[in-house]
């Protein structure tokens, strides 16, 4: 069987057509999670989970422990549900890797296995990982869950909200999605809170700001853009509610050296008569092309050599943040008023 699209899979799981094997694997933790679950459900009788289900870590793997899960019988249903956790397949030796080669060319009909990726990123360029993903092709399903892209994630949003009683229209989708960040479990919490509070009717953007929190992401780009303004009192607001949400200064310092390192990027493709985003090409912003467009639209009164001075002040206040005793409020505070100087 052909590698498959979410839309392929979610309908051949819905017609009771159920893959020997399966491989999940991407960046979208809530839609892995969700059809392991779903696999899960579907080849197993909750009351019969206790004898056919087994789930088996990848760290500390043990072939044997796999074979034996495999290949026991289920009992009193139709299948037994295997699924093994972040597998890291390119680190088997190779008296595991082959048999598991073999376990994947003869499977057992009354068993489902599932490879779940949950935080083990499996890395195709290597020839252990290719040849693993050709076998499970061979027969089962391979499926990649990556971040949704802008115009997917809003039309989910939107048919969320309409679910749920209430309407949101692709200006407030957008908004909600921008403040709140692309990770869809947050998302959909977000967005279950906001249409409790709402009840019915059209939500609106006053009302995300009323009830949605701002992602890490979000609060830090607007704190980007009032330093390059020169506007300190909602800089160093934005900098007192991020510490009142307990948000840690290097994790704060380092998102903010993203959106500086974006604001180069895109400066620096602006110059060579590119477009913004053209610096995609080069870096890793699959589906995140818009923090280009964002910082160039932040830095349009800037050079690049304040960019490049803001960015060796950053990488100053990084090592004293990690190196030193100093109060980290003030290494933070000092970063700001340089930077602001700097615009």
């Amino acid at each position: 069987m052909a590698v498959m699209t979410e839309q392929e899979f979610k309908k051949q799981i819905s017609s009771g057509n159920l893959p020997q094997v399966c491989l999940i694997y991407g960046d979208e933790e809530y839609l892995k999670k969700h059809y392991v679950s779903l696999l899960e459900k579907k080849s197993v009788d909750e009351a019969m989970a206790s004898f056919n289900l087994h789930r088996i870590n990848g760290e500390g793997f043990v072939f044997d422990e796999l074979y034996q899960a495999v290949q026991s019988m289920p009992f009193m249903s139709d299948y037994s549900c295997v699924v093994v956790k972040d597998l890291a397949i390119d680190k088997l030796k190779n008296d595991e890797f082959e048999p598991l080669l073999d376990i994947l060319g003869d499977p057992n009909e009354t068993c489902v296995l599932v490879f779940w990726m949950d935080s083990v990123v499996p890395d195709e360029k290597k020839d252990k990982v290719k040849n693993f993903i050709d076998a499970v092709n061979e027969v089962g399903v391979v499926l990649r869950l990556d971040k949704m892209s802008g115009a997917q994630l809003y039309k989910l949003l939107e048919n969320g909200a309409a679910k749920r009683g209430c309407t949101m229209s692709r200006d407030v989708s957008t908004y909600l999605a921008n403040r709140v960040g692309d990770d869809l479990n947050t998302l959909l919490n977000e967005l279950e809170k906001l249409c409790f509070y709402k009840g019915e009717g059209e939500v609106t953007r006053r009302d995300v700001d009323a009830i949605c929190t701002r992602s890490l992401d979000a609060s830090v780009f607007d704190l980007s853009k009032a330093l390059v303004g020169g506007t300190a009192q909602q800089a160093f607001g934005i900098l007192n509610d991020l510490l009142a949400q307990k948000e840690k200064p290097v994790v704060i310092l380092g998102t903010l050296i993203s959106a500086y390192v974006d604001m180069y990027r895109a400066q620096v493709a602006l110059s060579s008569g590119e477009a913004a985003d053209a610096a995609a090409k080069v870096f890793n912003y699959k589906r995140r092309e818009f923090r280009l467009k964002n910082g160039a639209r932040s830095s349009a009164n800037m050079s690049l050599e304040q960019i490049r001075n803001c960015l060796d002040i950053l990488a100053d206040a990084d090592m004293r943040l990690k190196s030193t005793a100093l109060d980290e409020r003030r290494i933070l505070e000092e970063l700001m008023l340089r930077l602001m100087l700097i615009s």
